[in-house]
């Protein structure tokens, strides 16, 4: 009776806050959200072992995770699906290896490899080792290009070195996957299964795909610590994350301000950016500053139609510097004040280009004399941006007129060889006219850009007659 006793106690504590059910879900389900039909990108959730696709991943407000991505601004060109399978209590069922055949036999009939150019997986428990045991079977020569449309997996929790509460709950559960989760040292699955992913680690090329990024939990669930960071030891490919909630709740973050989530989006969208073969991350908003009429700001008077902004540029990679960088900024009204606030580990980083003379207006009319203007255009160059660097800068801009509706940001340079020359554009979209609001969208467009010049004269323009 003590052992029983221990038995169901353990499979409650591996089970979580999830819920525990005998019932048979549809087999091996992969369902999707609505999106856009120009969606490349994808985010797969795997829940773990006795959970669901649905309370697996939902917090005590009834919002699940894969929601608070659907209505997140920064994933809005991405596509959410989730991956179900059968996780009973005490039946049996079929095994991680025999779930992961599944997986990947469903991915590549749904052709995911071919319809989208970025595959993501969040994992949460064991579902981080059916998501692994599927992707080792794609590191072979035939099948390497599947391998690198998936770019990322985020291994929430995952018994990489197996459980001790599995090897209890196994004693009172027919559901092969417990005993697929025993402590490592006597478990022959895990360990080839490591050494697979080491060699799949080792067999990455460049850049380095998939990225593997990982998380473990630090609070216990009902007394105990299901999977601490040494039983998630894996290669990853910064250091573990730790996260101040239980086994189940690592899995249901609150709202988009939740560590496990803040984490999750910066893994996958600078990964994205890394994809894309975009380097550099662009940051433009509007100070929250209130001047009074007249005042002296930027060494200008200051008047109710300026707008005072900061931009950031950051290199956020910490092994590889870019050279030659250009960028060209289209800005949404003209700029009066352009300066630099703040530089670390650039070169000979220079402003040019937010003023222009006029010319003479063909007709009748003629301008008098010619006059300085101020446009929207700003131009920034710099030789060398290294490991980490950044550089902050102000701008004023005059809003008293209607923004630029092609407003945009080009950038150039060269990789960390300095062979290799990329460029990306970027539109600066208005969120709010009247208050000023913009921002730089994150996903670089492709293809030729319309661009459009604004001048606003610093002196009233005297026409002959």
């Amino acid at each position: 009776m003590g052992r029983f006793l221990t038995c169901v106690a353990a499979v409650i504590i591996f089970a979580g806050c999830s819920g525990i059910s005998d019932k048979s879900p549809s087999d091996g389900a992969l369902s999707f959200s609505p999106t856009p039909e120009s969606s490349k990108k994808l985010i797969v959730f795997v829940h773990g072992v006795l959970g669901d696709p649905g309370t697996s991943w939902t917090n005590k407000t009834g919002v699940s995770w894969p929601d608070l991505i659907k209505g997140d601004d920064k994933f809005q060109n991405f596509t959410v699906a989730i991956y179900s399978y059968d996780t009973p209590f005490l039946r049996r069922a079929s095994g991680i290896e025999e779930i992961a055949t599944r997986l990947l036999r469903q991915l590549e009939d749904e052709n995911i490899f071919e319809k989208f150019r970025e595959v993501y997986f969040i994992a949460h428990s064991m579902g981080g080792l059916v998501v692994k045991r599927a992707l080792v079977d794609l590191n072979r020569p035939s099948q390497v290009k599947k391998l690198q449309t998936v770019k990322a997996v985020l291994y929430i929790a995952t018994p990489a070195q197996g459980a001790n509460m599995a090897e209890v709950s196994s004693w009172l559960s027919a559901n092969p996957q417990l005993r697929d989760m025993q402590p490592a040292d006597l478990n022959s699955f895990l360990q080839a299964l490591e050494n697979q992913w080491q060699n799949l680690i080792r067999d990455r090329g460049a850049p380095p795909f998939p990225q593997s990024f990982c998380a473990y939990e630090t609070k216990p669930t009902h007394g105990i610590v299901t999977v601490n960071r040494v039983y998630a030891t894996t290669f990853c490919d910064q250091n573990p994350l730790p996260v101040d909630e239980d086994h189940s709740n690592i899995a249901k973050p609150s709202n988009r301000e939740s560590d496990i989530y803040v984490w999750a989006r910066a893994r996958i969208l600078e990964t994205s950016a890394l994809a894309q073969g975009q380097k550099l991350q662009f940051f433009l908003r509007k100070t929250p500053y209130t001047y009074s009429s007249g005042l002296n700001v930027e060494g200008v008077d200051w008047k109710d139609n300026y707008r005072e902004y900061e931009f950031t540029v950051k290199n956020p990679s910490k092994i590889e510097q870019v050279t030659d960088l250009r960028l060209n900024f289209a800005l949404p009204w003209p700029v009066i004040v352009s300066r630099l606030i703040s530089q670390e580990g650039c070169e000979s980083l220079a402003f040019t280009g937010n003023e222009a003379e006029s010319y003479d207006v063909k007709g009748k009319n003629q301008i008098t004399k010619l006059q300085t203007s101020w446009t929207n255009l700003l131009k920034i160059g710099a030789t060398t941006m290294f490991p980490e660097a950044v550089f902050r800068g102000k701008l004023i801009m005059i809003t008293e007129g209607p923004p630029s509706d092609s407003a945009s940001l080009t950038v150039q340079y060269r990789d960390g060889t300095g062979t290799s020359k990329k460029s990306f554009f970027h539109r600066i979209s208005v969120l709010d006219a009247a208050t000023g609001t913009v921002k730089i969208n994150p996903e670089p467009l492709k293809g030729e850009q319309k661009t459009s010049i604004q001048f606003m004269f610093k002196e009233p323009v005297e026409f002959k007659k």
